[in-house]
């Protein structure tokens, strides 16, 4: 179903932690720090490109993680203080040849492959049909979360985002948005503190999710 169909990967992970108080991307979770188990887990997917946009303690990241894979490639955000957008920003200037693009966030490790493969596949059934302006995004118990897929014609909206905005502005300038119900809490997930972080290392032994 997929054939001839183009979706870049793109991870945000360029933010200061400065809820955590120390650089996020590189807590270890499974033995790896985070932000390479989120990049190790999209390299089983068929994207084109697998980008992680990082600014925040960038030399670090790139000196402790090695991935090798002619997939993927680090993108370094020099504006990362302004927050989200300037990621979003990078991100499409930097992708090309691309149907579209799917963003995770490097602090949601828990987001199911199932949850991944049926956004990638909606998304690829929407290009196919070439729907204009399309968006794609999971929803668990009536909640939107991660990750979000966003064909190109979206594209140059992302110029207006300022701040810490996200991809909610741009979801309104959609025509074509579909919402997919999944059995999936880790799409809520963010590891923003250092009570997060407890939580993610107890998930073993079935801690549950905070509201």
């Amino acid at each position: 179903m997929n054939d001839n169909i183009r979706i870049s990967a793109v991870i945000l992970a360029s933010g200061m932690s400065k809820r955590m108080g120390t650089t996020k991307q590189l807590l270890m979770f499974q033995g790896v720090p985070l932000l390479e188990y989120t990049i190790r887990k999209l390299l089983f997917f068929p994207f084109i490109k697998i980008y992680a946009i990082i600014g925040h303690n960038s030399n670090e990241i790139m000196n402790l993680i090695d991935i090798k894979d002619r997939r993927f490639e680090w993108i370094f955000n020099n504006m990362y203080q302004e927050g989200q957008s300037a990621a979003l920003k990078k991100a499409i200037m930097t992708i090309e040849d691309a149907d579209g693009m799917m963003v995770f966030l490097a602090d949601q490790p828990l987001i199911l492959d199932e949850t991944i493969r049926q956004v990638f596949n909606e998304a690829a059934k929407r290009m196919k049909k070439q729907e204009p302006k399309c968006v794609v995004q999971p929803s668990f118990s009536g909640k939107k979360g991660h990750p979000v897929f966003f064909s190109t014609t979206l594209f140059p909206f992302f110029k207006m985002l300022q701040g810490d905005e996200g991809g909610k502005r741009i979801i309104n300038h959609s025509k074509n948005h579909h919402i997919i119900t999944v059995s999936d809490p880790g799409i809520l997930f963010d590891i923003d503190t250092p009570e997060d972080y407890q939580i993610l290392l107890s998930k073993d032994s079935s801690a549950p999710f905070p509201e």
